[in-house]
């Protein structure tokens, strides 16, 4: 079964001496297929990569990338307006672009399985929309 990824868990499972990493890798390093790596989380897991563990843990994550480890998967255009929509819905989350587009895309692709580290914005949206929150 297919698991959406967050920047959170992404990160964690690069960075050996983050709380999560242990976590992240058994999800990550566990699952043989269905990794979806959200386009609008390669931004955040770059800058995080690069301004906290240096160059060659970005490079190591676009080999992945590259390499299909990821299936990379963007929003249609109808997801855009779902973003706004989700931001508007749950406005006193702040939910920002990213956690939207993670849940837009989750919609638009029937998954409800999301690995994410980010419970502060994610459990309020499981809860009201059924979706599953990894580890």
């Amino acid at each position: 079964m297919s698991i959406l990824l967050d920047t959170g868990i992404v990160y964690a499972y690069y960075d050996r001496s983050d709380t999560w990493h242990t976590r992240a890798r058994t999800i990550i390093a566990g699952a043989q297929r269905g990794l979806i790596l959200p386009a609008p989380v390669i931004p955040e897991v770059d800058h995080l990569l690069g301004h906290r563990l240096g160059e060659q843990s970005r490079l190591t994550f676009y080999d992945g990338v590259v390499a299909g480890y990821y299936l990379v998967a963007d929003l249609p255009r109808a997801g855009y307006a779902r973003v706004a929509e989700l931001n508007r819905q749950f406005s006193d989350l702040q939910l920002g672009f990213v956690d939207a587009a993670i849940v837009a895309l989750a919609e638009t692709l029937g998954l409800v399985r999301i690995a994410t580290t980010d419970r502060r914005h994610f459990a309020p949206l499981a809860a009201a929309l059924s979706l599953e929150l990894l580890p």
